[in-house]
C-alpha cells in the first residue's frame, strides 16, 4: 500500500525543516561533482539515453511497485536521458550475483542494492566505487552515525544509506485480549507466558511465526534475540562468545518456543515474506520481522487483520536495562567500480535516496534522514514512529569483517540443525564458536 505523495512545498511546510535541513536535502538533489580520483578509469558511455541496469531484492524494503514508480519519476525528471531497469531477486541471490558482476569486464548491473554486511567485503575488494567525493557534509550530518557508519570500511564510504531496516515487533491485539491480557507483553517473559495462553485457550495452535530458514535472516533473528537478553554474539574484539550470556540464552529461548509447541515448527523452512503472511492471515499472534510488515498488514486487500494489527518495540528479557533490543538490516545504494554510467548511477542514487523521495513512503518504511524520522510529517503518516524510533536506537549488529559469509553460513547451520531438535543449544553454540575461531 503506497503512501500519499506530497508535493515538495507540502512536505517542507508540514515537517517544519529547518534551513539547515533543507540545505541538506538541495545538497542530495544537486550535488553533481566529478567521478572520485579514486574511481577506476572506465570506457566512454554510449551516446543517446542511458539506461542504469539496477538489482534489487523483492524480499522486504520497498516493494518492486513503488521502485517501478520512482524510476519512472527519475526518468521524467531528466526528460528522458536517463532510465532505471531492474532486476528483482530473493536476498539470498544478491551477494552472488554482485559477486559475479564485478568480475565481468563491464558491469551487468551499474547499481546494486548494499546489505551493511557486505561493506568491509566489497569495499576491500575493489567491487563498488568509493561515494565521498560526492556527498557533502551537510548531508552526512543529517544520517545518524549508526546507519552512515554502515557504509565505511577503511575510512572510505561505500554505499549511501537507502534503508534503515530494523525489526519490530507485530502482534495480534485482539487475540491476545481473548487470551485474558490487556495489553501486548512488556518483557520477553510476559511474551512467553503470553503465548502459553493463546496456545492453551485454542486461539492459535501455534501463537509465534518466524523466518527460521537456513538463510541469513536466521542470523538476524538470532542476533536480535541475544539483543533482547541485552548481549551480542561478538566481544568488541571480535571474537565469538554465543556460547555463554545472551547468545546461550537466546537460542535456548528460541528452542524452547520449538518445544514447547509455541512457534510454528514451519518457521525452519519458513523466509520473512512467509512468516508475514501467515501472521497477516491471522494464523499466528506474534512474529517479529522487518518494517515492511507494517504496510501489508494494514493494507485491506492483503491483511485479514487489518483492525487488530499493531506495531511495538521487542520485549525485553528481564535484567536487559535497554528498553528493547532489535537488530539492523540497512540496506545502502552502491555504483559498480565497473560501471560505465557511474555519474548517471548516482544520480540515480541521489534521487531515490532524497528526502524528496522518502517522504512519500514513510507510511511503510523508516526513512535514512533524521530531519524525516524526527517530523511531524512523518507522526501524521505513521503511528507507529515512536516505536520505530525506539527500535532503531536500540539495534545490534551482525559483525562486518570480510569473511562474514563463512560466518554466517556457520551460525545458520548450526542455529538450523538446533531448531530441527538435532543438536542441543549447548551443542550448537560450542560448535559454532570452535568453527569461527578455526576461520582465524
Amino acid at each position: 500500500m503506497m503512501a500519499r505523495k506530497f508535493s515538495r512545498r507540502e512536505f517542507l511546510k508540514a515537517s517544519g525543516f529547518t534551513a539547515a535541513s533543507l540545505a541538506a536535502v538541495n545538497a542530495v538533489a544537486a550535488c553533481q561533482p566529478a567521478v572520485p580520483a579514486a574511481a577506476p578509469t572506465q570506457a566512454p558511455a554510449a551516446a543517446g539515453p542511458v539506461t542504469l541496469n539496477a538489482l534489487y531484492m523483492n524480499q522486504a524494503g520497498y516493494s518492486d511497485t513503488i521502485l517501478l514508480d520512482m524510476a519512472k519519476g527519475f526518468e521524467e525528471q531528466t526528460n528522458g536521458k536517463a532510465k532505471v531497469n531492474f532486476t528483482f531477486v530473493k536476498y539470498d541471490e544478491l551477494h552472488d550475483k554482485i559477486v559475479t558482476s564485478a568480475a565481468a569486464a563491464t558491469a551487468t548491473y551499474d547499481v546494486i542494492l548494499l546489505d551493511l554486511i557486505w561493506t568491509a567485503e566489497f569495499g576491500a575488494k575493489g567491487y563498488v566505487a568509493s561515494l565521498d567525493d560526492r556527498i557533502p557534509q551537510a548531508t552526512r550530518d543529517d544520517i545518524a552515525p549508526a546507519i552512515f557508519g554502515a557504509f565505511l570500511y577503511n575510512g572510505k564510504t561505500w554505499a549511501f544509506p537507502f534503508l534503515a531496516n530494523f525489526q519490530c515487533f507485530f502482534y495480534n491485539i485482539d487475540q491476545i485480549k481473548q487470551a485474558g491480557f490487556a495489553a501486548a507483553p512488556k518483557t520477553l517473559e510476559e511474551w512467553y507466558d503470553q503465548m502459553k495462553a493463546i496456545k492453551a485457550k485454542g486461539i492459535a495452535t501455534y501463537p509465534y511465526i518466524d523466518s527460521w530458514n537456513q538463510k541469513e535472516g536466521l542470523t538476524c533473528d538470532y542476533v536480535r534475540t541475544a539483543g533482547q537478553y541485552g548481549g551480542d554474539l561478538f566481544d568488541d574484539q571480535g571474537n565469538p562468545i554465543m556460547d555463554q550470556g545472551a547468545g546461550l540464552k537466546a537460542l535456548q529461548f528460541m528452542r524452547q518456543c520449538i518445544d514447547e509447541g509455541l512457534a510454528d515448527p514451519a518457521s525452519t523452512n519458513t523466509d520473512e515474506p512467509g512468516a508475514m503472511n501467515a501472521f497477516i492471515s491471522g494464523a499466528s499472534t506474534f512474529n517479529t520481522n522487518w518494517t515492511f510488515v507494517r504496510g501489508n498488514m494494514l493494507d485491506k486487500d492483503k491483511s485479514k487483520i487489518v483492525d487488530s494489527a499493531r506495531t511495538g518495540v521487542m520485549p525485553p528479557a528481564q535484567g536487559n536495562p535497554a528498553p528493547t533490543g532489535s537488530v539492523s538490516g540497512f540496506q545502502g545504494l552502491a555504483v559498480m567500480a565497473n560501471s560505465k554510467n557511474i555519474d548517471a548511477a548516482w544520480d540515480w542514487i541521489a534521487y531515490a535516496t532524497s528526502p524528496d523521495i522518502q517522504s512519500q513512503h514513510m507510511e511503510s518504511e523508516f526513512p535514512v534522514w533524521s530531519s524525516l524520522q524526527k517530523s511531524d510529517a512523518i507522526k501524521k503518516i505513521n503511528a507507529d514512529a515512536g516505536f520505530y524510533a525506539t527500535n532503531l536506537a536500540n539495534v545490534h549488529h551482525r559483525p562486518r569483517v570480510p569473511n562474514y559469509q563463512q560466518v554466517s553460513t556457520i551460525i545458520q547451520e548450526d542455529v538450523h540443525k538446533c531448531l530441527l531438535q538435532q543438536i542441543s543449544p549447548e551443542e550448537a553454540t560450542a560448535d559454532m564458536v570452535k568453527r569461527i575461531k578455526a576461520l582465524s
